[in-house]
């Protein structure tokens, strides 16, 4: 969120990436070109790619290779370890077959075809999912079920990470203390990934299955990561669009007073 460091306005890195288009995609195109490959990329596109061949829920949560490339993807990306600690794999595909009727509910809606009115009509159902997701044996749930939500819901959540997201959104590694809280962390970040995604007008045509920009909500996180590790760039590029705007500005008070 927006602070205030000794009377400075300070932005968050999510409202450096809504001010131009153009910085978002560059942003974007940055991560693509230099975040990490291999595995971890090639299991989650096949989490993708069963979405797209599929379109339907109950099929894809009924087949035990899709559960289980969930389960080994959610590895690869990190949440079995560093204090991070998995459920037993029964335990995940037990809750998510539990949880189908919200999935259903949910199951083809689009962050970016939504209004922040229609996500707020969604929040209870996204709470319920949520807290109902058996996915972490550790205390911390945002980061691990956030990736089972997106690698459910690819096209309505993003992925949650302390690394990126969270800095992005609050400017700090923010640990909340309960379930209900952690939520509410998540469902800002949603609120404000479905302001940006509304505002560039993003649709699934700014998305492919060549790279990690597989949905709206990924496209979003892809921005922020490349943002995070491009700050110098961006800066640069937003101090340009800055001084090419006042000095158009100074030209067009000159114009008027001759």
């Amino acid at each position: 969120m927006d602070d205030e460091i000794e009377g400075e306005y300070v932005m968050d890195l999510i409202d450096i990436l809504s001010c131009d288009k153009k910085l978002f995609l560059e942003m974007v195109k940055k991560c693509n070109e230099t975040y990490r490959s291999g595995h971890d990329l090639s299991s989650y596109l096949e989490i993708i790619g069963a979405h797209r061949r599929t379109n339907n829920i109950t099929l894809l949560i009924e087949d035990d290779e899709f559960i289980r490339t969930i389960y080994e993807t959610l590895k690869l990306w990190n949440m079995d370890q560093q204090g991070a600690i998995l459920e037993s794999y029964e335990t995940i595909k037990k809750s998510i077959i539990d949880c189908q009727e919200y999935l259903i509910e949910l199951y083809g809606t689009q962050l970016n075809e939504i209004t922040s009115e229609e996500l707020s009509d969604l929040k209870n159902t996204l709470f319920l999912l949520f807290r109902d997701l058996k996915i972490m044996k550790s205390k911390r749930r945002i980061v691990g079920v956030s990736k089972t939500m997106h690698f459910l819901l690819p096209d309505l959540i993003m992925p949650v990470d302390g690394k990126y997201t969270l800095r992005a959104l609050f400017g700090y590694n923010k640990l909340s203390k309960t379930a209900t809280a952690e939520f509410e962390d998540m469902y800002y970040i949603l609120y404000k990934f479905n302001n940006i995604a509304c505002k560039f007008a993003l649709s699934s045509s700014d998305c492919s299955l060549s790279g990690w920009n597989t949905s709206v909500p990924k496209l979003i996180d892809n921005a922020i990561i490349g943002l995070a590790n491009n700050t110098d760039h961006a800066i640069a590029y937003l101090n340009s669009i800055i001084k090419d705007r006042t000095e158009s500005s100074v030209l067009e008070m000159s114009k008027s007073e001759n």
